[in-house]
């Protein structure tokens, strides 16, 4: 289906104090009920769909990192063909990794110009700056997966959870991002 950008903050988090900033940085932040994930979250946790975007299939988080390419090219229409075609999981493995070896870039240079990928990272830098740096929030979630149902219903198995100081966020990390890893951002003041 889709890749889709959640969030996650903490539940005494005041929203309507937020919003000036979620407006200006065009996110939506709109509450999603999802038990699986929550169950894997902090008890009463807040989770979001973060962007007003469709879904986030274009987006720069994660983009430099293979294994976006690799989701992307199981997930397209060539592979369900190759499927129809009756190849095994290891053929359309192979054909995948050697596709992506013999191109050797991501396909968001397809897509974007180096200019509108810095621009589109520096934009989630400062959002997420600006959400830490205002003292009203304690921590800021993001998570990057591949959804196959809705949102409410995917069943997702968080890999890990990373905390990262966001002084120690560059564009280079935020272009690495890997899918099902929930990545908290702590502001550099002690909360």
């Amino acid at each position: 289906m889709c890749f889709y950008i959640t969030a996650t903050l903490p539940k005494d988090v005041d929203l309507e104090q937020l919003k000036d900033i979620f407006n200006e940085y065009n996110m939506a932040f709109n509450p999603i009920k999802n038990n699986n994930i929550q169950s894997q979250l902090r008890t009463g946790e807040l989770y979001f769909r973060a962007t007003k975007d469709y879904c986030d299939c274009g987006t720069v988080l994660g983009s430099s990192n293979d294994l976006q390419e690799y989701q992307n090219l199981l997930n397209s229409q060539k592979v369900r063909t190759l499927k129809k075609k009756k190849w095994t999981d290891e053929e359309i493995d192979k054909w995948i990794k050697e596709k992506l070896q013999k191109k050797g870039t991501s396909t968001i240079g397809k897509k974007l110009t180096p200019m509108e990928i810095d621009e589109k990272i520096k934009r989630w830098l400062d959002f997420l700056r600006s959400l830490l740096d205002n003292k009203k929030v304690s921590r800021i979630g993001l998570l990057k997966h591949w959804y196959d149902k809705a949102l409410q219903t995917e069943e997702i198995t968080l890999t890990r959870t990373e905390k990262i100081n966001i002084d120690k966020i560059s564009p280079e990390f935020l272009l690495n991002l890997e899918e099902d890893v929930l990545y908290e951002f702590l502001p550099t003041y002690s909360f």
